[in-house]
This record gives C-alpha cells, sequence and structure tokens, in this order.
C-alpha cells in the first residue's frame, strides 16, 4: 500500500518560539521530582516501602505526559526507574529471577538510545544491563554489558537531549557514577577509580564536605582494600585512605553516615580483642552505630558496613556476637554481590577457626595455607576477567571508531545529512529493489499465463484483472524529489555566508522533521537537496514535499534584502529499469520548471506546479 504522507506531523524548526515551552518545563519536572522522591525510597536498604515505590514508578512511566515526553525524557524516568528496581531486585529473599517490568523497562531504554542516538542513555542501559545480568550470577554477561557501556562512555560527545547544561553535566556524572558502582560490584576496581575520577574530578572532597563525591571515595577504597587484603595482598593504604577521607566528611544525607564509621573501623589493622579496656569500650560503641540497622545506599554498602561491624565486634571482645552477624548474612546473602560476599564467607571462616581451634596452632596454619592457595587461585581468576575487559573494551572501541569513520565519509559537514556518495548507494540500493519486484510480478504473469494455456480457462481480461491484483499487493513506487533553496546566492551576497550556512542547515532540519523516518533527505550539492521515498506515490510524495516546503517558508527570515527562504522542488516518480542518474535528472528537470515558474513551488514531472498561497 502507499505510505501514507496524509497525515499531519510535528515538526521541530529551529530559532520557533513554543508558547507551550514553559508548561511542557512544568510537567517535566513534575514527573522528574516524582520519579526521584519514589528512587529515593527505593534506593535505601532497606527500603521503608518497596511496594509503594515500584507502582509509583510504575504510575509515572504509564502517565500520559510520561508516554508522550521527549525521547531524552523519557530515556531518564526509565533510567530513574530501573536503578530503583535493580536495587530493589537485590535485596536478599527477592525471587530468582527478576520482575518482568525489570527486562520490560530495560528493553525500552536500550531502543530509546538506539532510534534516537541517545549514547549517555545506551551507557546506561548497558550497565544496568550488567546489574541485571549479576542478579542471576551471569558475570560473562555482565563484563559483556560493562565494555560496550564504557565504549559508550568514551564518545567524544555524549548525548541525552537534556534541556541545560547544568541537567547534561548531572546526567553524565550520574552516568559515570552508575559504572564506577557497576565495576566496584565486579571487583574491578582500578577501572572503577578512573570513572570516579572523571566523575569528579581529583579533588577528594568538596569545600562544604559533604560531597557525594568523598562518599564514592570511600566505597571505593574500602572495596578495593578488602580485596586486596583477601587476597594476601597489602590492602592497609586503601583501607587507611578511605578512613582519612571519610573523617574529612559531613554526611550529606543520613544513610552516608554508617560507612563513614565503617570506614575508621576497616582501616585498624589489628585482630582480635583490644588489649584494654579504653579501646575494647570504643569498639563496643562503633559495634552499637554498625548495628542501628540506619539505612545504606546499597547492599554492597550494608555488606560493608556489617563487615566492619563483626570487626568491632571481635575486637571488643565479642567473638560469639561477631560470627553471628555474618552468619546471618552468609544465609541470607544480597543478590549480585558475589564478589564481595567472598570477603564475608572469608571473615566468617576466620573467625570460627579462631574460635574453635583455641591454640590448636597447626590446624589453623594449615587451613590458612588453603585458604591461601584458593584466593591465589581467585586473583589469577580476576585479573584474566579484568584482561578480558580490557580486551572487550579495545575491540569495542575500534569497532566504533570504524563505524564514525565510516559515517563521516557518508555524511555531509554542514548539515549532518547523508552526502551524494550515501545517496548514490541508497539510490542504487531502492531502485534496484523495485526492478527486482517487477521482475517477479512479470515472472509470475509470465507463469499463470503458460498454465493457462495449457488448460485454456482463463482470458486474457481475466489475466489482466489478476496482475492488477498482485500489482496492488506490491510497492507503489519511489518517489524522487530534486530540492533548491530560491534565491541562495541572492542570501549569501545580501547578508553573508554564515547566515548562507545557517540558511542550508534550517533548510536541512525541516526537511527532515516534516517527513518520515523511511525517507532519505540527503544534500546534493550547493543549494539543493534531494528526497527519496520508498513506496509512496507521486502526489503523496508531492504533498510531503509541499508540507515542508511550508515548514522551511515559516523559518525566520534571510535578511530585509532577501526576505523569507523558499523552495523549488521536483517531484517524480521512479521508472522500471531506471538508474539514479535518469531518475535524478527527470528530478532535476521538474525542479527548473517550478523555478522557471517562479519558485517557491513543488511541480511533478506530469503536472503543473503548485505554488503558494498568496
Amino acid at each position: 500500500m502507499p505510505a501514507d504522507h496524509g497525515r499531519a506531523r510535528t515538526q521541530v524548526l529551529p530559532l520557533a518560539l513554543d508558547a507551550d515551552a514553559g508548561a511542557r518545563a512544568d510537567a517535566r519536572a513534575a514527573l522528574l521530582a516524582r520519579t526521584g522522591a519514589a528512587v529515593r525510597a527505593a534506593g535505601l536498604v532497606p527500603s521503608p516501602d518497596p511496594v509503594g515505590s515500584t507502582r509509583e514508578l510504575d504510575a509515572v512511566l504509564d502517565t500520559p505526559a510520561a508516554r508522550e515526553s521527549a525521547p531524552g525524557t523519557r530515556a531518564l524516568l526509565l533510567r530513574q526507574s530501573l536503578v530503583a528496581r535493580v536495587l530493589l531486585a537485590a535485596e536478599p529473599g527477592s525471587p530468582p529471577v527478576p520482575p518482568a517490568p525489570l527486562d520490560d523497562q530495560l528493553d525500552e531504554l536500550l531502543a530509546l538510545a538506539t532510534e534516537h542516538g541517545l549514547s549517555l542513555f545506551a551507557a546506561d542501559a548497558q550497565m544496568l544491563r550488567a546489574r541485571r545480568a549479576l542478579l542471576v550470577d551471569d558475570e560473562d554477561a555482565a563484563l559483556t554489558a560493562v565494555a560496550t557501556g564504557l565504549a559508550h562512555l568514551e564518545e567524544p560527545v555524549l548525548v541525552d537531549h537534556a534541556p541545560t547544561a547544568a541537567e547534561h553535566r548531572h546526567n553524565v556524572r550520574c552516568a559515570r557514577r552508575l559504572a564506577a558502582g557497576t565495576l566496584v560490584t565486579l571487583g574491578l576496581h582500578d577501572l572503577a577509580g578512573t570513572l570516579v575520577d572523571q566523575a569528579w574530578g581529583s579533588t577528594p572532597t568538596e569545600i562544604d564536605g559533604a560531597s557525594p563525591c568523598g562518599y564514592d571515595r570511600v566505597r571505593l577504597g574500602i572495596s578495593w582494600g578488602l580485596r586486596l587484603e583477601r587476597a594476601g595482598r597489602p590492602g592497609g593504604d586503601r583501607l587507611a585512605t578511605a578512613a582519612a577521607v571519610a573523617a574529612t566528611l559531613r554526611p550529606a544525607t543520613p544513610d552516608q553516615q554508617p560507612l563513614l564509621v565503617a570506614a575508621a573501623v576497616l582501616a585498624d589493622p589489628a585482630r582480635g580483642p583490644a588489649p584494654t579496656d579504653a579501646e575494647r569500650e570504643r569498639a563496643r560503641r562503633d559495634a552499637a552505630v554498625l548495628g542501628r540497622g540506619d539505612p545504606v545506599p546499597s547492599q554492597h554498602d550494608r555488606l560493608l558496613v556489617e563487615l566492619a561491624r563483626s570487626r568491632a565486634l571481635e575486637r571488643a571482645g565479642e567473638d560469639d556476637a561477631a560470627v553471628a552477624v555474618l552468619a546471618a548474612r552468609r544465609a541470607h546473602p544480597p543478590r549480585g554481590e558475589a564478589s564481595l560476599m567472598l570477603s564475608v564467607t572469608r571473615e566468617l571462616a576466620r573467625l570460627r577457626t579462631r574460635v574453635a581451634v583455641h591454640g590448636r596452632r597447626a590446624a589453623e596454619a594449615a587451613l590458612g595455607d588453603y585458604v591461601a592457595d584458593l584466593e591465589a587461585e581467585l586473583w589469577a581468576l580476576h585479573r584474566a576477567r579484568a584482561l578480558s575487559l580490557r580486551t572487550g573494551l579495545a575491540h569495542d572501541r575500534l569497532r566504533r571508531e570504524h563505524g564514525q569513520v565510516t559515517a563521516l565519509a557518508l555524511a555531509d559537514p554542514l548539515t549532518g545529512l547523508p552526502n551524494r556518495r550515501a545517496l548514490d548507494r541508497h539510490l542504487e540500493e531502492v531502485l534496484g529493489r523495485r526492478s527486482a519486484a517487477e521482475l517477479d510480478r512479470v515472472d509470475g504473469r509470465r507463469s499463470a499465463a503458460e498454465l493457462d494455456r495449457v488448460d485454456g480457462r482463463r482470458s486474457a481480461a481475466e489475466l489482466d484483472r489478476v496482475d492488477g491484483r498482485r500489482s496492488d499487493a506490491t510497492p507503489v513506487g519511489v518517489a524522487v524529489a530534486m530540492v533548491d533553496v530560491d534565491r541562495f546566492k541572492q542570501i549569501n551576497d545580501t547578508a553573508s555566508h554564515a547566515r548562507g550556512d545557517e540558511v542550508l542547515r534550517g533548510v536541512a532540519t525541516a526537511l527532515r522533521s516534516s517527513l518520515r523516518a523511511p525517507d532519505l533527505v540527503a544534500r546534493y550539492g550547493g543549494d539543493e537537496f534531494v528526497v527519496v521515498l520508498p513506496d509512496t506515490a507521486v502526489g503523496d510524495a508531492a504533498a510531503a514535499l509541499g508540507r515542508a516546503r511550508a515548514a522551511v517558508a515559516a523559518l525566520p527570515g534571510a535578511g530585509a534584502v532577501s526576505g523569507p527562504v523558499t523552495l523549488s522542488v521536483g517531484v517524480v516518480a521512479a521508472r522500471d529499469g531506471e538508474g539514479p542518474a535518469e531518475v535524478l535528472a527527470r528530478a532535476d528537470a521538474a525542479m527548473y520548471a517550478a523555478k522557471r515558474a517562479g519558485g517557491d513551488a513543488v511541480r511533478t514531472h506530469d503536472a503543473s506546479a503548485t505554488r503558494a498561497r498568496p
């Protein structure tokens, strides 16, 4: 069937005033405020209202305002909802398979990012895909997604369609923090440190001492130090640095306080009961603070706090209580934290061995040797995994660079539209498909005629009717339009060449915004553009180009002398067996006919020009 070019389309015209912009901005702010409140509630561990938070997030996404919002806004809402859902799905005792809405929303975010070129949200989607894989212990899939996400974050321009530069910077920072947190969960702390530096810069804290920057560095340092410690490598420096940063911070939110206390506890290298009453009393106070059950920002943070509480109880001389803390967590582990849970298991084994052996040093030493050998093997696997990630990232980077070079070779640098080379390729492809379809139709008619000559049951008129029905089932054809900016030389001469370039960019945007996604708009050269409309009759194509001509006429004028910007358009239908050069020559002739008639018109090869109304 012919394409429906008769429906109205939303046009995005540069420099146009939008009377509803304020109302849309208010509606957008209200949506983000609602999701932000729900995410804050869902993001606390434990969450005060996980069911209510999830329902609120779903309700926001289902509102007409959210469904009809711009792609960048919709992607941001999906990102916030997915962050909350991943946190809730990691809660101990949650279903082994994440809920279907998580996968549905992740698929929608990936599709939006791909369709609209939202590279920043594409990075977020890949990191969230990695988190989803970790929930089901699929580390290979998580590493693949992380490599792709990191490649997105390395792109020179991160696109999110944010309405302000401040919001864009915030979104970039959030994306890097999400990526860093994902890498910490995987135990890839060195790469995570790079992303934390990119997100916040090299300054450890901000002046007021309440920056999330410092908190991110504390979490990274503690997790990294414990990982090194577990592998029998020096981790004390990392833990000491984390404690030093924590000592300078004032919690930005109450949920940050437990980890800042934990940093000081874990930086103490001593094990076993403290030697003095004062030290044991201080350890009891730390354990009491860490045992209040205050909410923290993530499952990872909760594990770090519980490890610190166990150490504090051990220093207080309460070994049984220390064992009970870790044994309870070992019985009910969070999802997606397999690497840090190894530290919990190791610490629990150390405590139980120390409590049980009561001087049986030989048994303790043998167990220690076994643990050391096991950890050496795990460390080797960890390094191999890190190497695999770097290799995958390098491969993905090279692939993207190759794609970018190829895209630049086929793009017009001024307008961003496909250039002459890309147009020639596209025309050869669509005209080739039309020729193949026509050959199939003719072959089908011949086969039917041969059969009918054998049995003599159908007349030539009946064959024509059958052929007509088959034609209705095949594509209508390909329409091609040549578009020329009227009096463009005058615009350059009376305004400036810079203004001429601005006009060309405006015309390109208006043409692209006025047509369907399958229609190709290319810059042919100079002030000429070509539009290829597949599966479109000439009349429908002329109507669509008429709307595009009107959209260009609505652009701000090129100057007092040259007046408004107008177009002359020639539209033709590609003929059977016709090549790109022939169809473009006929479109060019139709365009010059419109120009000779005074311009600001659309002319088809067999009709009079459609002029603009006075």
